[in-house]
């Protein structure tokens, strides 16, 4: 059984916007608790237009930080940088490693798989290592297509 608390946390984690924006109107309206068990947010009559506004206005700052993937020279090859905007990741891309051969793409999909860093062996999915990061827009590594391993280098 999760809380409240949890499934809100855990939106915001992993950038629910639509979920951690209506949990956020109903404890603000004082119909549920952080404490109050998650069936209970099932039980809320939900006003659609007011959770709109809030999920328009970004009122939680959900989604701000993105991951992009640039191809590297060697085809089989992927740069991965947590960015703002693909602008953010391209002119950090330049500075690194000169103008990129492919294009700037955001690929949210990976944020979910296990990574293994291969400096450190580390195995961590990318939403819990965009926790630890502190200043953005980052270099995260890269890696094969295909693969889980992230190389980074000095």
């Amino acid at each position: 059984m999760a809380t409240v608390k949890e499934v809100f946390d855990y939106a915001i984690e992993t950038d629910l916007s639509g979920l951690a924006h209506r949990v956020y109107w109903a404890i603000s309206q004082q119909l549920v608790q952080l404490s109050d068990d998650s069936l209970k947010l099932d039980a809320v009559d939900y006003d659609e237009n007011a959770v709109s506004n809030l999920i328009e206005k970004n009122m939680l700052g959900i989604g701000k930080v993105k991951l992009f993937v640039i191809q590297m020279p060697q085809k089989e090859w992927y740069s991965f940088y947590f960015a703002e905007s693909s602008l953010e990741a391209y002119q950090m891309h330049c500075n690194r490693f000169g103008k990129p051969t492919g294009k700037v793409v955001r690929a949210e999909r990976l944020m979910i798989p296990q990574m293994h860093f291969a400096d450190s062996g580390q195995e961590i999915n990318l939403y819990d290592y965009r926790k630890n990061v502190v200043e953005f827009p980052t270099f995260i590594g890269n890696a094969k297509a295909g693969e889980h391993v992230l190389y980074r280098l000095g």
